[in-house]
């Protein structure tokens, strides 16, 4: 990982299921743990370290269930997405009605935003399950949230084709550690993010779908993607462009959970923190990064970009340029 960032690598045995259920939320979010094996026996630990915003971690534990519930869900603010891949026992993982069996090398793409659950067992020549997790803030994946829906807990397969060159990478991700410059860590990051995406899509067909309503939700991210930059783009522009009226462009996107603007806005804050990240070119000023993705205002750009990524847009840049 980042020289800078493997000071804060951690790992944290506990052998008490209480302690084991904070260490959980600690490094992930708030969850639910139903112990199988508990009289004395209990054993876990999980190691974290950052690559730029993408956290890597390895979990062991014995035999147990782990849920999120609807009522944890209010516990935390913060969107994640998750690579979970197994690397000893087995697991069945569900969410979002899609029910995924795991071997060793398999994985799967979940969201902490809505409910999930893991059943997780040691197979008999071992008293512990292995897992490395990933994670990354959901707004860094580039899939919207209808794609997500369709990808979470689908078993992608780490014995053959693209995915188990995939299963191969994030393990060694997680086993070799790189030493990287931070810059370089986080757009490490941004790569593997888009990696994971394309692989799961491509994997269960859904990037050649065919069904009209998904065709042209698929036109209007694009037309979204190629217009961020004039200031003018709006949920009625979209609308007058795909021939749609505003009222039902938004009912599209509330099955995604968010609206028109939202999106845009979204996809507009993360290209400008990509730019902030090249240096290709020489060095764009603030403001001409944030004029160029339809920002009007440098106040109302930096006030968003601190929002979303807890910093300011000068702070990022320096630590990231570091």
């Amino acid at each position: 990982m980042t020289a800078a960032t493997a000071a804060g690598a951690n790992e944290t045995n506990t052998g008490r299921s209480e302690v084991w259920r904070e260490l959980l939320r600690d490094h992930f979010v708030s969850l639910d743990v139903d112990v199988e094996r508990d009289c004395g026996m209990f054993d876990g630990a999980v190691r974290s370290d950052f690559l730029g915003h993408l956290r890597v971690s390895g979990v062991r534990s014995v035999d147990q269930d782990i849920v999120r519930t609807t009522e944890l869900l209010r516990r935390d603010h913060d969107r994640y997405l998750q690579v979970c891949l197994v690397r000893r026992g087995t697991a069945r993982a569900t969410q979002d009605g899609h029910e995924a069996m795991l071997r060793p090398g398999d994985f799967v793409v979940y969201e902490t935003e809505r409910p999930f659950q893991w059943t997780l067992r040691a197979e008999a020549d071992s008293p512990y399950w292995d897992l490395a997790v990933f994670t990354w803030p959901r707004d860094t994946i580039r899939l919207s949230d209808s794609e997500s829906a369709q990808l979470t807990c689908r078993t992608l397969d780490g014995g053959s084709g693209i995915t188990a060159v995939l299963s191969r990478m994030l393990t060694d991700l997680l086993v070799e550690k790189p030493t990287v410059s931070e810059g370089g860590a986080i757009r490490i990051a941004d790569e593997i993010g888009d990696l994971v995406a394309t692989i799961a899509t491509e994997a269960y067909g859904f990037g050649g779908a065919t069904d009209r309503h998904a065709d042209l939700l698929r036109r209007i991210d694009a037309y979204i993607a190629e217009n961020l930059g004039d200031p003018d783009l709006s949920p009625e522009s979209v609308a007058r462009a795909h021939f749609v009226s505003t009222r039902q462009l938004q009912r599209m996107f509330a099955g995604r959970g968010q609206t028109v603007s939202q999106v845009i806005r979204r996809q507009r804050l993360e290209r400008c923190r990509r730019d902030l990240l090249n240096r290709r070119g020489g060095e764009a000023t603030l403001t001409e990064i944030s004029v160029r993705w339809g920002f009007t205002e440098l106040a109302v750009f930096s006030r968003a970009f601190r929002e979303v990524y807890g910093t300011s847009p000068t702070a990022y840049r320096t630590r990231a340029g570091a």
